[in-house]
């Protein structure tokens, strides 16, 4: 994952598998639980809903290109800051600094479907992913 510090300076992450999927049930798991238990409509189908509308809006920003003087980073772990309205990635850079990618649940959702994706291109196990990811139909019969 490429990234920019707030002064424009490039830092690239090596996200592994392990981590990856840890990711995945974390972030998914916080957006279950962002959804109300309502008995009006069932749960896996707003969420499908959610993010399928998240990917249809999202607009791709341009790449950020690293280089050799890029800052390169293999994180062992990742905090998260959750909140009702937004998530935080947060990596540690290995000199005592953070760097933090903090996300609306929008931006969350679409950056999930990026991150599905990279799994897809990579072949990693696709397991991780709830139903209502995977699912743009999810409850229909």
């Amino acid at each position: 994952m490429s990234a920019e510090f707030d002064g424009g300076s490039p830092v690239v992450f090596w996200l592994t598998l392990r981590l990856s999927v840890r990711l995945v049930k974390e972030l998914a798991s916080h957006l279950e639980r962002q959804v109300s238990q309502s008995a009006l409509v069932d749960t896996g189908l707003l969420l499908s809903c959610q993010q399928r509308d998240a990917e249809w809006q999202h607009e791709p920003a341009a790449p950020v290109m690293s280089s050799s003087a890029s800052l390169w980073v293999l994180p062992e772990k990742v905090g998260l800051a959750c909140s009702t309205q937004h998530a935080a990635l947060l990596f540690q850079l290995g000199d005592g600094r953070e760097a933090q990618l903090q996300m609306s649940l929008q931006e969350l959702r679409q950056w999930l479907a990026i991150m599905y994706r990279q799994f897809q291109y990579a072949g990693w196990p696709m397991a991780v992913w709830p139903a209502w990811f995977l699912n743009p139909v999810y409850g229909k019969n």
